[in-house]
């Protein structure tokens, strides 16, 4: 059986063993017979507990594996670890295709977890008889369909009980299984609209590994943005080949945080996951070949992937060059905007003729626009509201004129979020404007903390990223930047 299938049949398994099901609300084996169940899982579950009796969710709990009458393609582990390898025989003898170990306390504990170690790599005849993803993982997360639709199904983990997700076009591999539970929980609540596909994770990745899972994702025409967090790299050749392989396609982006940069990162790697980093010079060697976008932490790697997600589904152009312009209705912040825009190498061009004279028509003479793509709005809309005209038709007029320019890639515009001024912003009138161009428009919002949030979801819902930080808009934008570069390398 090649990669691409295990993979496929642990993501996509026909029935399920859930291996320590438990009746007790505060168990992780609990936790996941009811992600199944409630979420709509599509296949066969059968919960194993040789303490348990009866039923739950009206499913019988059987002794062993070897008690379940019809086949099993996936086998999740949820005991304790040092019950691991006479339960992993009986999987081997049942003929299961695959096991999710989420155990913990194998090689990162030090010599009895290599034994545990050793003998998993005996009974499965060095993964020859069963294929692994773990140990010391969160599982597996598949999502089918939003959580609000009737026919929501999936295949979660074991951190929470979710009831909150969206399906959409980002897949992770993480060997912390927080990015599968507490990180992930984070994201889809602060960010409802943003939706993701699968979310690996890996553990101490003893079998299968981020080699195996990146195959799949970049086969899989469903997935846009692939990230990932990595104490260690499995196979480095073939990491950065497969990384070679997502610059040619024009539909694919992966994002890498790496773990393990330092003396105290790699003391930390060693204890979680038993992965003996790579030391900087390597990892450095291995993103710059692999051309892929670089993150610094979990925050910049769901907010580049969430930039990234949008701008796939909403089929923006990546700007080349850097070339934008800036609608802002304050000074300090524009100010302050564009000393970011330069430091990350951005640019605001001169205008042309056509543009700056089209400007000039809509701002009063008292105060005149920039000749270079800085358009500090609030004189044309005040020209416009004091001759008894709609400030909205300004600024529909001021993205027309910027986004029609040929030498502007997008537009970043400062929006004051207030009840008061909704009106004057009117949010559906932007949607539309931004709606019509190939070009990204990034907002960056102030105000109200109830209306900005309100306001952030409702561009979430049209793949419109805005920002409550300078510098994360501007950020984002450079790796806009970055990825045009890397796929024409």
């Amino acid at each position: 059986m090649n990669d691409n299938n295990i993979v496929d049949i642990f993501l996509n398994p026909k029935s399920v063993a859930v291996i320590g099901a438990s009746k007790n609300m505060l168990k992780g084996g609990y936790r996941i017979l009811s992600n199944l169940v409630l979420n709509n899982f599509n296949g066969k579950i059968f919960p194993v507990n040789p303490n348990a009796t009866g039923k739950l969710y009206g499913l019988e709990f059987k002794k062993s594996v070897l008690d379940i009458e019809e086949e099993v393609d996936i086998a999740i582990f949820y005991v304790p670890n040092q019950l691991i390898p006479k339960l992993l025989e009986e999987c081997v003898k049942k003929g299961i295709k695959g096991a999710i170990i989420e155990t913990s306390g194998f090689e990162e504990v030090g010599e009895k977890g290599l034994e545990l170690s050793d003998q998993i790599l005996e009974i499965t005849d060095t993964f020859s008889k069963i294929r692994i993803v773990g140990p010391n993982c969160m599982g597996l997360t598949r999502i089918d369909s939003d959580s609000n639709k009737e026919n929501k199904s999936g295949f979660f983990t074991s951190f929470l009980v979710f009831n909150e997700y969206k399906r959409g076009n980002i897949a992770i591999i993480s060997q912390s299984g927080m990015l599968n539970g507490g990180y992930f929980t984070h994201v889809v609540t602060k960010y409802p609209n943003l939706g993701f596909r699968y979310i690996c994770s890996i553990g101490n990745k003893m079998d299968l590994s981020e080699i195996e899972f990146l195959d799949y994702f970049l086969n899989d025409t469903d997935i846009n943005v692939i990230a990932m967090y990595l104490e260690s790299f499995k196979d480095p050749r073939k990491f950065i080949n497969l990384c070679k392989k997502a610059k040619s396609m024009p539909d694919k982006t992966i994002i890498l945080v790496k773990g393990g940069l330092t003396s105290q990162g790699q003391s930390s790697s060693l204890s979680h996951t038993a992965a003996l980093s790579e030391n900087f010079k390597l990892t450095e060697g291995v993103i710059k070949q692999s051309g892929i976008i670089q993150a610094r932490n979990f925050f910049e790697l769901f907010e580049f992937a969430r930039t990234f997600s949008m701008l796939y589904k909403s089929k923006k152009i990546l700007p080349k060059r850097g070339y934008l312009a800036q609608v802002f209705g304050s000074g300090g912040a524009g100010t302050i905007s564009a000393d970011l825009t330069m430091q990350y190498g951005l640019k605001l061009p001169i205008l042309g003729e056509k543009a700056y004279s089209a400007l000039v028509e809509l701002f009063p003479p008292w105060m005149p626009p920039n000749k270079f793509a800085f358009v500090d709005i609030w004189p044309a809309m005040e020209k416009a509201m004091t001759n008894s005209k709609n400030p909205r038709d300004v600024i529909r007029s001021v993205y027309n004129i910027l986004l029609e320019e040929p030498e502007i890639e997008g537009i970043f515009n400062m929006l004051f979020c207030s009840k008061q001024f909704r009106a004057v912003n009117d949010v559906n009138n932007l949607i539309d404007i931004i709606s019509t161009y190939p070009k990204p428009v990034f907002l960056y919002l102030v105000g109200e903390f109830e209306e900005t949030r309100q306001i952030s979801q409702q561009l979430g819902k049209n793949n419109i990223p805005s920002f409550s930080n300078l510098e994360d808009m501007v950020k984002n934008f450079q790796i806009l930047i970055q990825e045009s570069k890397n796929k024409s390398n």
